[in-house]
């Protein structure tokens, strides 16, 4: 059906929390992965998205203070690890999504896990708003050139939202928003991605259904303003 109507999927989700505190737990969720790469190589995707985790028993990116322990972070690259290696011979990558509230909520976060994993198929699936805190909010430009700087053709997707901080509450509270409602530089991000060696695809995602399609005018009116092709 791909191949009949000329499209592509870009990503094959696998969210799962690869640093689940219980250990039986924690092996059924690396396996559901490596299931999903699985799957990815039937479709022909390139790859499967997921993200760190929390040592919480609960949610995905639940805040937890040993979720930045170096014990945390050796699960982690062990764990994917073992995907990758249950995996060996696939050509699908592993996307790892970044999140504030987790051990993977930098740039250099990424660049490190891509270096101690020490796979090819150990990749970046960006998403620079799960990476905005209070002190990147009024710098997402300096935020989106650390990202492609550093990671540069590692990155295999990107998610497309917006963050906002809550005017009026007493503690700092952002929250996602319609791209274009927030602060995040459009035109660096889409100036930065049209220069990769092979097209990326921009994914906005976790908006109410009749944003959408705000969210897709607004990244191409962005597009064409900065010189950048996206196909209709």
């Amino acid at each position: 059906a791909c191949r009949k109507h000329d499209m592509v999927i870009y990503e094959v989700g696998g969210y799962t929390n690869l640093i689940y505190p219980d250990s039986s737990r924690r092996e059924k969720n690396l396996a559901g992965l490596a299931h999903c790469i699985e799957v990815a190589e039937s479709v022909e995707c390139r790859m499967v998205g997921t993200v760190s985790g929390t040592r919480a028993s609960k949610n995905l990116i639940v805040p937890h203070p040993d979720n930045w322990t170096l014990a945390t972070w050796r699960l982690l690259v062990a764990g994917i690890k073992q995907v990758l290696r249950d995996t060996s011979g696939s050509r699908v990558c592993l996307g790892m999504e970044a999140q504030v509230t987790t051990n993977l909520d930098s740039p250099r976060a990424h660049l490190r896990l891509i270096e101690d994993v020490g796979d090819n198929r150990c990749v970046v699936n960006l998403d620079p708003v799960n990476m905005v805190s209070f002190d990147r909010y009024f710098h997402t430009t300096e935020l989106i050139d650390e990202c492609f700087d550093l990671l540069g053709e590692k990155i295999y997707g990107c998610h497309a939202k917006d963050s906002c901080i809550v005017p009026d509450k007493q503690t700092v509270y952002a929250q996602e928003v319609c791209p274009g409602r927030g602060v995040l530089d459009y035109e660096t991000y889409l100036a930065r991605m049209s220069r990769m060696k092979w097209p990326r695809s921009i994914h906005p995602e976790h908006l109410p259904l009749d944003q959408y399609p705000e969210a897709n005018a607004y990244i191409r009116k962005v597009a064409k303003k900065v010189g950048v092709t996206i196909p209709e």
